[in-house]
């Protein structure tokens, strides 16, 4: 009995050992089971999205996480858009699947100097998570989730209760309406083609070429340029010139002055033609105006945006109206109906959206403004502290991001075409008026060519003049060794 007691007590010792070490064992693992089960239920194929998006560049660890709180993954909220899915795509089973704005997010992950495995949480109106910004922005201050991720306008009011990175893309204000097309056609449209410093340059270069011509011929003893009074002459040296285009009126004696009228027809022959083809835009350009409306009963804005607040402020204050009604929008084929219709007299909205309605419906529709400017699009989070490292970091990135060709490639996969950077619009531009400086080498050409061949015909004029007075002598002296000859033959008789 004695021997047992020791034996049981023994045994009960090991039994409390085994039992204490593998409750302990179990109580520390668990945790981490259960953190890597709940990893695995929230990534559930959102993991693959920066994947999907950057293939073999993204080279992120998900073993590897670094989040404000070590105990929690790094919560990605993103709104869904059903407007513009090219800034965020979401899944018919609200999954997400993509969007310029993630796969810029992504990029910026890419450039961080640490590894961040993002859990992305879609905010949809089934969700949970309420989908507006405004919203998302009370999400991040309850820190239910670390970042939102879109097309989040940087605003002054949002700025006050949570942190911005750099912006990724500007996001001024326009205004979106129907065009009208107007033909500009004015009695001075037969003389635009030209600024009134090429036609001032045409008229000289005619009287020049007419004053060189005439005193080739006169120098040649042309019957035409002989013995005529002076008003006739200058008559002759502004119309010569004119009539050789149309007429073949006179006739040139010089071989020098054959040369300049070739010069000078093919150079009006240049300007004639270039003439004809700027004047056939002037002629056909068929310009657009925005319809502006003469009063804002109804304007259209994009479904949970802040825009409909500036409209309230600058809009009724600018126009001095009593109340605009504003109409939210959905999709972007909202924005075409109501603009057909007539039920909303303008849509405002920012840059990028109105940039994408005008790439698939630009034909009848245009942007005038910027009406105000905004900050831009930017990640925004509450996990950032005022200055800290990270806000820092991910700044730095952004700005990195923004100087890649990867911007310019997600640009170009996501709205198609490169979204333009803004611009103030009212109308069609017009044909642009030639000056003189593009006919300048033509017009230097003409007037050394024509100053060589009065050059070359002079030299000519005093090498004949040089050869025929030795034979005006002899034959005058042979004259008159004639009559003195017959006068002595007179005297004799």
């Amino acid at each position: 009995m004695g021997i047992r007691k020791p034996i049981l007590f023994f045994h009960f010792f090991v039994f409390f050992i085994c039992h204490h070490h593998l409750a302990t064992e179990s109580a520390s693992t668990e945790p981490v089971t259960a953190y890597t089960k709940w990893i695995e239920q929230q990534i559930n194929g959102t993991v693959t999205v920066c994947k999907d998006i950057l293939g073999t560049k993204w080279k992120n660890d998900i073993n590897i996480i670094l989040s404000p709180n070590a105990n929690q993954p790094f919560t990605v909220c993103v709104p869904e858009r059903k407007a513009f899915p090219e800034f965020v795509d979401v899944n018919e089973d609200g999954t997400l699947k993509g969007g310029f704005s993630v796969a810029v997010f992504c990029l910026v992950l890419q450039e961080l100097p640490f590894k961040i495995q993002p859990v992305f949480e879609v905010a949809t109106k089934e969700s949970k998570v309420v989908h507006k910004a405004s919203n998302l922005v009370q999400k991040l201050k309850s820190k239910d989730c670390d970042v939102v991720v879109g097309d989040i306008t940087i605003t002054s009011n949002r700025t006050k209760s949570v942190d911005f990175t750099m912006p990724y893309m500007s996001s001024e204000i326009y205004m979106l309406v129907p065009a009208v097309r107007k033909w500009n056609q004015t009695m001075l449209t037969l003389v635009r083609p030209f600024t009134i410093r090429l036609w001032i340059a045409v008229i000289t270069a005619c009287i020049f070429i007419g004053a060189a011509l005439g005193y080739l011929e006169y120098r040649e003893k042309n019957p035409d340029f002989l013995n005529v009074p002076f008003y006739r002459k200058l008559f002759m040296i502004i119309w010569f010139p004119v009539s050789k285009i149309f007429f073949q009126e006179g006739r040139i004696h010089n071989r020098c002055s054959k040369v300049v009228l070739v010069i000078w027809l093919t150079t009006i022959f240049i300007v004639m033609q270039i003439f004809t083809a700027c004047l056939s835009s002037w002629l056909t350009v068929n310009q657009l105006q925005p319809k502006v409306p003469k009063q804002y009963q109804v304007v259209g804005y994009q479904d949970g945006s802040f825009i409909m607040d500036f409209v309230n402020d600058h809009v009724q204050r600018s126009l001095k109206v009593d109340k605009v009604r504003g109409l939210p929008l959905s999709v972007l084929d909202d924005y075409k109906n109501v603009l057909d219709n007539g039920t909303v007299d303008a849509i405002f909205d920012e840059l990028p959206y109105i940039d994408i309605f005008l790439a698939k419906y630009g034909d009848s529709y245009m942007k005038v403004g910027p009406l105000a400017g905004e900050s831009g699009l930017g990640f925004l989070s509450q996990v950032f502290s005022r200055g800290s490292l990270l806000q820092q970091e991910f700044s730095r990135a952004v700005v990195k991001v923004n100087e890649s060709p990867d911007m310019t490639e997600m640009k170009k996969k996501y709205f198609g075409v490169q979204i333009p950077g803004p611009t103030h619009e009212t109308a069609d531009s017009l044909p642009q008026s030639l000056d003189i400086h593009s006919f300048f080498l033509l017009f230097v050409f003409m007037g050394l060519a024509t100053i060589i061949a009065v050059i070359c015909s002079e030299i000519t004029l005093m090498r004949t003049s040089a050869k025929i007075s030795p034979e005006i002598s002899i034959h005058i002296m042979s004259l008159v060794q004639t009559m003195s000859a017959s006068s002595n033959q007179i005297a004799e008789n």
